[in-house]
């Protein structure tokens, strides 16, 4: 059935005139009756009577008319959300994020997203250390992942937006000399026996730490682990160790033995980043990565206007 056809009896069946209904429509009173009886004919009853002074719905007019309102509102439903698809306001957004980035701007960036774009299904997709974002991404299983990088560029095959730079962080035990500490620089650290936690396929450490202590002229003794977190920062409090690792990995909550130092001169060694393929077909994404711009662009100004 010709659509046009319903909406053309459902303004009728509202108006009860002809000539009203045809001016409204940008049609001829004879085409609208045409359109009319084609209509009757189509569904075998008659739905108006008419005669020279009036016009009114039959009682099955009157129950088409119910339907026929129902079967229009929810066509034009499904033509505005294929609309808000088109232009991005609809869809869904598949995004990674590792468990340990709490802190930070990115929840708050997440809430903004969702009030943004309501329509917009966001699910969310926690990875552990040892599991690779970047790897998620490149296969097509995520959308958009908030990930840590370092000062280096992105990939060809990635885009992304710079969150906030992420500080570098020593975990020490609470009997550690160092444990009364704010901060501590590289060349004390070279002293003590370093323990790095590292992730497969994300950013990489040994090379990171090299430059770190190369540029301060000093080798101290590192161990790399692939262990998960909990048993690295465990192995600080029974071994003495000295755990180097970036702030967005350390816990939130206080943990209990733990005392956690910031070590001076790392800032842009590393950096919180909303992440995306480059040739990504979501509109949602766009969007995110959008937003993620005018939210760091808008701290930014707000950092230069606040008085020292």
């Amino acid at each position: 059935m010709d659509l046009n056809l319903l909406r053309e009896f459902d303004l009728l069946a509202r108006h009860l005139n002809f000539s009203r209904t045809a001016q409204e429509l940008n049609l001829t009173q004879p085409t609208l009756s045409r359109h009319i009886v084609q209509l009757e004919e189509e569904l075998g009853v008659q739905l108006f009577r008419r005669d020279r002074q009036s016009v009114s719905l039959t009682e099955a007019g009157a129950l088409f008319l119910k339907e026929a309102g129902a079967v229009l509102a929810r066509y034009d439903a499904a033509c505005r959300r294929l609309q808000e698809y088109r232009d991005g306001m609809a869809g869904s957004l598949i995004l990674g994020y590792r468990w340990t980035y709490g802190s930070g701007p990115w929840p708050g960036l997440l809430q903004k997203f969702r009030e943004a774009y309501p329509l917009i299904s966001v699910r969310l997709v926690s990875f552990q250390q040892g599991e690779s974002l970047v790897e998620a991404l490149e296969d097509g299983m995520l959308d958009a992942a908030v990930g840590l990088c370092t000062g280096e560029a992105l990939p060809s095959t990635l885009q992304g937006v710079t969150l906030c730079p992420v500080p570098l962080l020593a975990a020490v035990g609470e009997g550690h000399p160092l444990a009364g500490r704010a901060s501590v620089t590289p060349a004390e650290l070279a002293r003590e026996r370093l323990l790095v936690p590292q992730s497969r396929g994300s950013v990489a450490f040994p090379a990171l730490m090299n430059q770190l202590f190369h540029s301060c002229r000093v080798s101290p003794a590192v161990t790399y682990t692939g262990e998960r977190l909990e048993a690295a920062l465990l192995r600080v409090q029974l071994d003495d160790q000295v755990a180097l690792l970036p702030r967005c990995y350390y816990p939130d909550t206080p943990q209990p033995g733990l005392r956690a130092i910031q070590v001076t001169g790392t800032t842009g060694l590393f950096r919180l980043a909303a992440l995306a393929r480059a040739d990504t077909p979501n509109p949602a994404v766009g969007l995110f990565l959008r937003l993620c711009r005018a939210e760091v662009k808008q701290q930014h100004m707000a950092q230069l206007s606040s008085p020292e």
